[in-house]
Order: C-alpha cells, then structure tokens, then sequence
C-alpha cells in the first residue's frame, strides 16, 4: 500500500500533522508513506519515524510534479490542508482514495470528504478525525522531531564562547509573531526576565529574520546572562529549544517545536485557540485572561485595545514557568 499525506506549508502546521505518520505506520507497517510539503517543511520532516519519504513540491516544477505524484501511483492520497492547490495535488494523483475535510467548492476533489467536528479539540485529535473516517483508530500524540548531533553542530562555537554550559537552567523565550495580535507586548517579555533570572540560570532567546532587533533588545540589560540565538538552519533552533529546560512562547511554530523536541512550555493565548492549538496537558501549560469574552476570535486584527494579551502579567506566566522547573 502506498499512502501520500498532504500538508504544505507553515512548520507549525507541519509538525502537528506528523502524528499521522507514526499512525499510519502502526496500522499498516509494510507500507510506504510519504509527506508532501514545500521546501520550508523538509527541516521538519527529516528523520521522521515511519516516513518513508518527504517529497517536496516546487511551484516553479508544479506541473511536472503532478505528473510524477501520478507515477507514483498512490492507493491513498490523504490532504490535510484542504487548499486549491493541494486539492489538486490530490485529484491529480489519481488515488483510489482521496480523503479531505468538507470545503466548499474544491472539496470536490476528494472522494472520501469528512465533515469538521465543532467541539474544539487539540488540533493533531482534529486531523485524526480523517483518519478515523477511514476505519483507523490512532492512539493520542503529539508531535515528533528527530534532531541529531548534526543539528546543534552549528551553534557549538557559539554555545562554548557564551559558557552556556555554566548554566544548569536554560530557559528559552520566543516573544516574536509574525501577527503583532498574536503576541504578548514586548514589554511584558522585558519585565518576565529579570523574574526568571534566578541564580544558575541563563534566557535564550529565539527568533527568526527580521526579528533580531527585537531579541537584541531584550537582551541588552541582561547581556551576561540573556543570549539571542545565532543565525542559522531551523533545524538548529530546535536542537537549541532541546537544550532548554523550559520554553515560554506566543502560539507559534516555535512553540509546536518545542512540544515536538519534548521540552515543556508556557504558552500565551489570546485570539488562537488554546483548546485547539495546545496539548492542553502536563508538561505543557497555558497562560489566557480567563473571563475575556472575546478569548478565541481568530481575528487578524483587534477591534477593541488587545485586551486578551495587556492582561496577562508576566507574574502569572513566571509562575507557570516555575511550576515546570519545580517539577509541579
């Protein structure tokens, strides 16, 4: 059997979909699955229990890879990001079974369509369901990343010249979105750190292009002791977030990273979903402005003064924060 699992694009979204994986391995170990995503996906797949293949689509090659999909002759195409463009990808192929979530318009493209479940529910339970309407039943995951010594080999020079080993407690922070209504208000960050600093204890910071003059401010009253990460591949942030005891984070990829390396976080909800976009268990924790009405709205922009996120105090996500490192 043959199976092509379908999700482009956004590392997040890419992590929480390789759950799938480990599933489809289980109930069918003699078969081949391959994930199809854009090049910004393959960091995230690479060395991914159970995968056989991350196959890359190129939108500059898009047709010819239609055409090489089809060759390959899948028995299952299985598209979780229900797009245009992958609602092709999956009509092309041909496959005897083309599953996908209800869409109106190119839904048409699927041959076995599963209608959405309202209840919010952990996104990876959320693309079980696919699975689920054809017959499987997939244990709960989460998800999965395989680093290497290779992976961190870029950032030892750097890792060895800030002494980090000096410190029995990392703790890493991610205050960048690339949605300024997703992210908890840089001044909130500057005034968690000096809380967290306790002796033994060293803040990584973490960021991608683009936001260095961010992580360097925030850095620059603690410059012994708060070190922004270096440039480098995303596979090398992830084995930085290994190194850490505990991650505090906007809900971002950064976060799902995290989770996917097995290293506990504390994540600041406004308008994503918490129930949705977290594990919603130990060791992971979520910090909301609980009793806000508006908690959830997926908006890209706030109508009122961002209240969801000027709420929470960094006491409240130092606290959580401890909980972890206590063992609590």
């Amino acid at each position: 059997m043959r199976i092509l699992v379908i999700q482009l694009r956004r590392i997040g979204d890419i992590l929480v979909t390789t759950p799938v994986v480990g599933a489809l391995r289980e109930a069918f170990p003699e078969s081949t699955i391959d994930f199809l995503a854009e090049p910004m996906g393959e960091p995230a797949l690479r060395g991914l229990p159970g995968l056989n293949e991350a196959v890359v689509l190129k939108k500059e090659a898009f047709l010819r890879q239609l055409l090489d999909i089809r060759r390959r002759r899948y028995d299952w195409v299985l598209d979780f990001m229900n797009t245009p463009r992958s609602a092709q990808v999956a009509l092309a192929s041909g496959a005897p079974v083309r599953a996908g979530f209800e869409t109106l318009g190119w839904g048409l493209a699927y041959n076995r369509r599963v209608s959405h479940n309202p209840d919010p529910r952990y996104i990876v339970e959320q693309k079980f369901d696919l699975l689920r309407a054809l017959g499987l039943n997939p244990a709960p995951a989460l998800p999965r990343l395989r680093l290497t010594d290779a992976d961190f080999a870029g950032a030892g020079d750097w890792w060895k010249k800030n002494g980090l080993d000096r410190f029995p407690v990392r703790i890493g922070l991610a205050p960048a979105h690339r949605r300024p209504i997703r992210q908890w208000p840089e001044r909130q960050w500057a005034r968690l750190i000096p809380r967290i600093l306790k002796p033994g204890r060293a803040v990584i910071l973490f960021g991608g292009p683009g936001e260095e003059e961010l992580l360097a401010r925030l850095a620059a009253p603690h410059a012994d002791r708060v070190f922004p990460i270096p440039p480098g591949p995303w596979r090398q942030a992830a084995a930085l977030l290994d190194r850490c005891r505990a991650v505090a984070s906007n809900c971002s990829g950064t976060m799902h990273a995290a989770v996917a390396v097995g290293t506990p976080t504390v994540t600041v909800y406004g308008p994503s979903m918490s129930e949705v976009w977290n594990p919603g268990r130990p060791p992971h924790r979520i910090v909301r402005a609980e009793g806000l009405a508006c908690l959830g709205c997926r908006r890209d922009a706030c109508p009122f003064r961002h209240e969801c996120m000027e709420w929470i105090s960094p006491e409240r996500v130092a606290s959580e924060l401890e909980a972890i490192l206590e063992g609590l």
